[in-house]
């Protein structure tokens, strides 16, 4: 259970890149969408910040990877610079809907 809502005005800052320009950085809506899914509400998480979902299974599958002692998955440049580029396209994308 959350102690504080991240949608309640003044319990977290808010996003320097967002109260700069007015846009959604690729990782505005982080905090709200791991709140829902703490929640168990999949479809409001996706609402606040769809990449993070996606994202978050690789994310677990790499950090157990890492616990057991084996490589992380996806450790190459490559797999740095997809990274970004996906940031930055995604950053792009839902400033555009």
């Amino acid at each position: 259970m959350a102690f504080r809502d991240p949608d309640a005005p003044g319990h977290y800052p808010s996003c320097p890149f967002r109260s700069a320009t007015g846009l959604l950085c690729p990782g505005c809506g982080t905090l709200r969408a791991l709140r829902d899914l703490t929640q168990g509400d999949v479809a409001a998480a996706l609402a606040h910040n769809a990449l993070f979902v996606a994202a978050l299974p690789l994310a677990l599958f790499s950090w157990l990877r890492a616990v057991r002692g084996r490589p992380p998955v996806l450790t190459s440049v490559w797999a740095g610079v997809t990274a970004v580029a996906v940031l930055l396209l995604w950053g792009v994308l839902r400033n555009c809907v």
